[in-house]
């Protein structure tokens, strides 16, 4: 299918001639006759380039180019000015559009800039996804680190970083950041493997020696996963350093209390108690689902955030 394009000025003549000589190139076209108006078809008509003149009534292009560098740095961006303005053109650059034509310009430098602005935008796209394709495959293999220590902690992995997703779409953040603290929260326990084997695996109640060496994980995860500078692996640290505070300041590694707990750290507390619950442990028998709910419920406000309980029970009951 052929590119979306939205042409921005508020000149009707300039519309009108750029939009037939993209149509006569192939590419879908929509107006828009000011600043306002482009913002707000933005978000309807979904374009892959934007064609934003500078000098606009109701405000300059250049505050529509930041507003898609912000909001939807998908979209790729060309300015146009009938103006020899050097100011604009640098400002235009800081905010990374993808090119600066000067009025008047030939229909074959208008297609020119519009060809390699989307095949600059193409080539970002397939550069993200090899990244994110590459980044997945690290935390794939970390995660199975951990879980060749136990294959119960394995299964136990997946099913709370799902969990932690639904509970993080129930609360209304969106779907890129459900999926980042999904794939963050895969690597909560990765401390764990600092943890022996006769301690981890213990079958009977711990000593208080050997719990404080299995609550040492949180730090020990954190240590592992911080100073990358990389948004998924710090967020990853922080999930595994604060999953197992708790709102009264009870939890561990630091006695975090209420908001000072990270959301994402209190998603993760609750979803993986859940889980924890609802499966066999070589200490004690799984709950029914309902029980565990329960206690949830029981130590929300307390020990768990309120709203993210409610959004792992309404999880639970009505799943997406």
């Amino acid at each position: 299918m052929s590119a979306a394009i939205l042409v921005v000025d508020d000149e009707p003549g300039v519309r009108s001639v750029l939009q037939a000589i993209l149509e006569r190139d192939g590419y879908r076209v929509a107006t828009a006759e000011s600043v306002s108006a482009g913002k707000a078809l933005v978000a309807s008509y979904g374009p892959e380039l934007v064609l934003a003149d500078v000098a606009m009534p109701d405000d300059s292009g250049l505050a529509l180019a930041a507003m898609l560098a912000e909001h939807a740095g998908d979209t790729a961006v060309l300015m146009m000015s009938g103006k020899d303005d050097p100011a604009s053109a640098r400002a235009a650059v800081e905010l990374g559009v993808y090119g600066f034509l000067a009025k008047p310009f030939k229909p074959v430098e208008l297609l020119v800039a519009v060809e390699n602005a989307l095949r600059r935008r193409r080539l970002e796209r397939e550069a993200r996804t090899e990244l994110r394709r590459a980044r997945e495959e690290t935390i794939r293999r970390l995660a199975a680190a951990a879980e060749a220590r136990d294959h119960e902690t394995g299964a136990h992995i997946e099913r709370m970083s799902r969990s932690c997703a639904a509970i993080a779409g129930r609360l209304g953040l969106d779907a890129e950041r459900a999926e980042l603290i999904r794939l963050a929260s895969s690597l909560h326990d990765l401390g764990k493997m600092a943890v022996p084997d006769r301690i981890l695996l213990k079958p009977g109640p711990l000593t208080a020696a050997e719990r404080a060496v299995v609550e040492a994980h949180a730090e020990a995860g954190h240590a592992l996963l911080s100073g990358s500078g990389e948004e998924l692996l710090e967020l990853a640290a922080t999930i595994a350093l604060t999953h197992h505070e708790r709102l009264d300041g009870s939890g561990y590694p630091r006695g975090l209390r209420g908001a000072e707990i990270p959301l994402e750290g209190r998603i993760a507390a609750v979803a993986d108690v859940y889980d924890a619950l609802t499966h066999d442990r070589v200490y004690r028998t799984a709950l029914t689902s309902a029980e565990a709910l329960a206690e949830l419920v029981e130590g929300s406000g307390r020990c768990f955030d309120p709203a993210v309980v409610e959004a792992l029970v309404a999880t639970v009951e009505t799943p997406a």
